[in-house]
């Protein structure tokens, strides 16, 4: 009778230790293969939508309804310490705004890549590096007063 006990007290330490090792050593597989990885290249971001009044003669004609989108290195985003979005916003609004080659029986025809290299320029001027390597243009509309809905 002892003896049956004893095998039976053996087989559940054998069974508890090979469990214990087991779970340990895949355990710490797990731990090597799962380091965080970061993939570096370039990152884009989309901007929210701005609406731009366009005044002329002390009325409002119309408005230009825009969306960006910018490129730049993803390890530059991630050590910045002020995101670029408000920058590109405030410059886009700025040079949309005080267009003065607008004609107002409709939006003229625009150098939008100028647009687009201005707006990249300025912001990285602000920060003093090449932080932004590409602004787009996701959207890019006018709505005349006439057509908007009241």
């Amino acid at each position: 009778m002892m003896r049956f006990v004893l095998i039976g007290l053996w087989v559940c330490i054998v069974t508890l230790v090979s469990s214990y090792s087991v779970a340990d050593w895949s355990s710490s597989k797990v731990k090597k293969t799962e380091e965080v990885v970061y993939l570096e290249g370039l990152e884009f971001r989309k901007l929210r939508l701005i609406n731009v009044p366009i005044v002329a003669d002390n009325e409002v004609k119309g408005y230009v309804v825009a969306q960006f989108v910018y490129t730049a290195d993803a390890r530059t985003l991630r050590e910045i310490s002020i995101p670029p979005e408000p920058l590109i916003v405030d410059r886009a609004f700025r040079l949309i705004y005080d267009d003065t080659d607008r004609q107002f029986d409709g939006v003229n025809k625009k150098d939008l890549n100028k647009l687009t290299e201005n707006i990249k320029k300025s912001v990285n001027e602000m920060f003093g590096a090449e932080i932004v390597t590409e602004v787009l243009i996701e959207e890019f509309n006018y709505i005349g007063k006439q057509e908007i809905v009241d």
